[in-house]
């Protein structure tokens, strides 16, 4: 009998990383006294995303690697 593993894609976000994303990422957007829909904001969200899928899973990592100073 052949044992199948199945890899999961970092890239695949679960409901729980989203959570996770989005209290971070409400976290930043009200410390830079900025609004959901600005630029920067989308720039965040994604810089956020991409540091999530490498692999950086502690917020308090994310928040210092989100630092525009890192």
């Amino acid at each position: 009998m052949t044992s199948q593993f199945h890899v999961i894609d970092r890239r695949i976000l679960t409901t729980s990383d989203i959570e996770s994303l989005q209290r971070v990422f409400d976290e930043e957007i009200k410390a830079r006294r900025i609004t959901h829909d600005c630029p920067e904001a989308a720039i965040l969200a994604a810089r956020l995303i991409e540091l999530y899928q490498r692999g950086v899973r502690n917020k308090a990592s994310l928040r210092e690697m989100l630092n525009p100073a890192a």
